[in-house]
């Protein structure tokens, strides 16, 4: 199979939106080298930590959050980009930064944000007509909220890497177009395709393997759901099959080490079949486009999938995860309570703005070029302003489950208490 990975040496995939100097000497690094290291000693990669991904930190040390999930798509994407002969660098970037964006407590979070920005939050806070939606925030975050040197906003990186980010996931609600993020820099990014270079697409299906195995283990080890409910799926008997797995027929649950190995199994599964299919994929698209040019926009087609019936299986899979766990009686009251935590503080931030810290407050005079001084700060004059309720919406979303909750414990309850 022909080399189609990123190069390094690509002007224009490794241009960033600052000059920088060009490092030298023994320990010099290839640009999407550095783009990995500045995400990964960023505030925010650390901050995942504390992020749920569907179970929060109280139920179990063992459960998936936000870090641990944006490892395995890591690791998933360079089992697929090594067989393809990608870019790893570019490849690991991508999948260390493509979750950056999240907010506390799992997708409720993004979907309370986006609903206060859009429809507004009872009388109190109008619509600004925003939209936020976690991809478009990590391209903010590594844009704009996250810091590197006092000449300029954000971390600087490659255009490749920026892109990988954002295309991770879908870039538009069903029927509605694309989000209203006018902050931020889209130049040579086509919002319409998929992303124009193979790591980037490696990335976001390795997003989907990595949500469709751990979210099944996870729902397996909090009882939500038993083995037996998943025993018969196809992808599930397929996997069993293939690997010879031994299930006795006298336990309704496998043990740990046999769940496990079904889990792993799986994830192979899955990447081998991604890997077989985006090699014919890379080849027709090739032999009926001629080899992509960076400077033309790249891939303008999805070559990295599963093969069809394979899709239709985890599309199958997908939608069982989400009727049964995700909308399960215990995490939905545990969204419940996320969203009353969001919209409280929004809410609170909103009509009292100098309950911001100093750093969210000054960082938003700064983007409004106007002086940060607490006294003359006008809360009206900031409550008009959606510039000012977009960076409540930011300030919320770079919390971490702990933080939020103990916002939301200080500006709610009184002290003595």
């Amino acid at each position: 199979m022909e080399n189609y990975a990123t190069k390094n040496t690509d002007v224009f995939l490794s241009a960033r939106r600052f000059p920088e100097y060009e490092e030298i000497g023994i320990c010099r690094r290839e640009p999407f080298q550095r783009d990995r290291d500045r995400i990964m000693h960023s505030r925010s990669f650390r901050r995942m930590m504390h992020k749920t991904q569907i179970f929060n930190a109280n139920k179990g040390d063992h459960y998936r959050n936000r870090l641990t999930h944006t490892l395995e798509v890591a690791q998933i994407s360079r089992s697929i980009g090594k067989v393809l002969g990608l870019n790893d660098e570019l490849i690991e970037a991508i999948a260390l930064g493509h979750d950056l964006g999240h907010t506390p407590f799992g997708h409720i979070g993004e979907r309370t944000l986006d609903g206060i920005l859009h429809n507004g939050l009872n009388t109190n806070i109008p619509a600004t007509g925003g939209r936020f939606k976690h991809n478009f925030q990590s391209l903010k975050v590594v844009d704009q909220l996250e810091t590197r040197c006092e000449d300029y906003a954000g971390i600087n990186l490659t255009l490749a890497t920026r892109e990988g980010i954002l295309k991770h996931t879908k870039t538009a609600y069903a029927g509605e177009g694309f989000l209203h993020y006018p902050e931020l820099d889209f130049s040579n990014i086509d919002l319409s395709a998929p992303s124009f270079t193979l790591e980037g697409q490696v990335v976001a299906i390795s997003d989907e393997i990595a949500q469709c195995t751990h979210d099944l283990e996870d729902g397996v080890r909090s009882k939500i759901i038993s083995f037996s409910d998943i025993q018969n799926y196809p992808l599930v008997l397929q996997v069993i099959k293939k690997y010879d797995i031994f299930i006795p027929r006298s336990t309704v649950t496998p043990t740990y080490d046999t769940r496990n190995l079904i889990i792993k199994n799986l994830v192979g599964f899955l990447i081998e079949d991604v890997c077989i299919e985006s090699q014919k994929r890379i080849s027709l698209y090739t032999k009926k486009c001629g080899i992509p040019d960076a400077n033309k926009g790249g891939f303008k087609e999805f070559c990295i999938s599963f093969s069809p019936d394979i899709e239709k299986a985890v599309l199958e899979l997908l939608s069982f995860i989400k009727r049964l766990i995700v909308c399960s009686e215990q995490i939905t009251i545990s969204d419940s309570k996320s969203k009353n935590i969001i919209s409280s503080l929004f809410e609170a931030f909103y009509l009292h703005p100098k309950q911001l810290p100093d750093y969210a407050l000054s960082k938003y005079c700064k983007q409004a070029e106007i002086i940060f001084d607490r006294l003359s700060l006008d809360d009206f004059r900031l409550q008009q302003d959606p510039a000012f309720v977009r960076a409540i919406s930011d300030h919320i979303a770079g919390m971490t489950d702990q933080y939020a909750a103990r916002t939301f414990t200080l500006l709610t309850m009184p002290e003595y208490v």
